[in-house]
């Protein structure tokens, strides 16, 4: 081993990194984290189809509800203490009702937003951005087992009364 080699070791082993000095990043605890209210409502979700194919009788375990409401309140339990509470609406007559709980959303910034179903083995994420009045982006479906080809789809939010939703 050559000497300048042997003084970078013996200078990581003296000085680890953690004794360098780093910039200082505030830690924010989540779990205090107020619900970006810009989000907080009722929405319409649409999913386009999935692609490369769809899911056959596995659709029920990778559809959300068709009509949601994203409530400021952190969940408490299970995988729901990962974010904010989301909650179905009861469907439109002849829409598929979709995935329930657990179910939770998160805010990514002020214009980015997942919305997420899983109960630890399937489930559905909807990754939204702010485009006009719409949330849109895509859904990526979650199973315990590794997929060989991944699919999405294209999922769109259009934001609701609440009211008129009850």
């Amino acid at each position: 081993m050559k000497t300048p080699h042997v003084l970078v070791l013996m200078a990581l082993v003296v000085f680890p990194a953690e004794a360098l000095p780093q910039e200082d990043k505030a830690v924010t605890n989540p779990q205090t984290q107020a619900a970006p209210q810009a989000f907080v409502g009722c929405y319409d979700l649409r999913l386009g189809r999935w692609w490369p194919w769809g899911f056959g009788e596995d659709s029920p375990y990778v559809t959300p509800p068709s009509r949601i409401r994203l409530l400021p309140l952190r969940g408490e339990e299970g995988f729901e203490q990962n974010g904010f509470l989301l909650r179905a609406i009861s469907p439109r007559k002849g829409a598929p009702s979709g995935r329930g709980r657990p179910s939770y959303w998160k805010a990514k910034s002020n214009n980015q937003i997942e919305l997420i179903w899983t109960n630890g083995f399937t489930g559905i994420t909807l990754e939204l951005e702010e485009k006009g009045k719409e949330l849109r982006g895509w859904a990526h479906p979650h199973f315990d087992v590794v997929p060989v080809i991944p699919r999405v789809a294209r999922a769109t939010a259009q934001r609701i009364s609440c009211e008129a939703s009850q």
